[in-house]
């Protein structure tokens, strides 16, 4: 028997050994123990207090001496299967812990219209928005989130910078775009191709919508750091790309 598979449930190596011992001597001397592990008699004691209070072992008096006896292996099994449910029980908090860590981003993956519409209806509370999208993608499938947002950066003034795909049907959208959001709203026109779907940025929040067939989602994080590495980015392609509406 393996002393090491023993401390694995918390008992020192050497206190395993003389356990192991133990079993096989059935009742057993201190200095009988001790010789049996190569441990040195003074130090098998601390080790046999510490097996005593784990009750793994009990003291078996015979005369004037003083023996010991291991008991019931069976004890082990129980005292693993009480450590799986003491950890069990605690994983849900542990598991919360984790996801507040300090520096963990909040990530969320939103499905179907519903999860979509809350993300923009989010962006109503918004002091800045900075999007880089097809719009006219964003009209098609959500002409009427379209129209509210517009009205409402309108209506709260809040400044809201796009860069659109280089497209005649995203111009087009982005012109009522503006016709609705007034002169909150300005956009530029994207220098490369490739942009099919809704980005956006606002606060520490950044999403990431995918806007396509019948499989609607949007990714969303939450984090600082990484949020103003977005704005970084879109700054420079703000400024790399050529203005369309200001």
């Amino acid at each position: 028997m393996n002393a090491k598979l023993l401390s694995n449930l918390g008992i020192s190596e050497k206190a395993a050994e003389i356990y192991i011992a133990a079993l096989a001597s059935g009742t057993a001397s201190v200095q009988e123990l001790a010789k049996k592990t190569n441990i040195k008699r003074p130090t098998a004691y601390s080790y046999i207090e510490e097996l005593l209070k784990e009750g793994l072992l009990e003291k078996a008096p015979l005369g004037k001496r003083e023996y010991y006896r291991a008991s019931n292996p069976r004890l082990l099994e129980a005292r693993a299967e009480q450590t799986a449910a003491a950890i069990k029980k605690a994983i849900p908090e542990l598991e919360m812990l984790h996801a507040t860590m300090v520096g963990r981003p909040s990530i969320s993956i939103l499905e179907g219209e519903k999860g979509l519409r809350q993300v923009y209806k989010e962006m109503e509370s918004a002091n800045s928005l900075c999007f880089w999208s097809n719009l006219e993608t964003v009209e098609k499938q959500f002409q009427d989130v379209f129209e509210k947002l517009a009205n409402t950066i309108n209506k709260k003034q809040i400044r809201t910078r796009e860069i659109i795909s280089n497209t005649p049907e995203a111009q087009k959208s982005s012109k009522k775009y503006a016709a609705l959001a007034g002169r909150n709203y300005s956009a530029h026109i994207a220098s490369v191709d490739g942009i099919s779907n809704d980005s956006a940025i606002y606060g520490n929040i950044i999403a990431l919508f995918r806007l396509h067939q019948n499989n609607l989602f949007v990714i969303r994080i939450e984090d600082a750091s990484i949020a103003q590495t977005m704005k970084a980015l879109f700054e420079m392609a703000w400024k790399g790309s050529d203005g369309f509406i200001n």
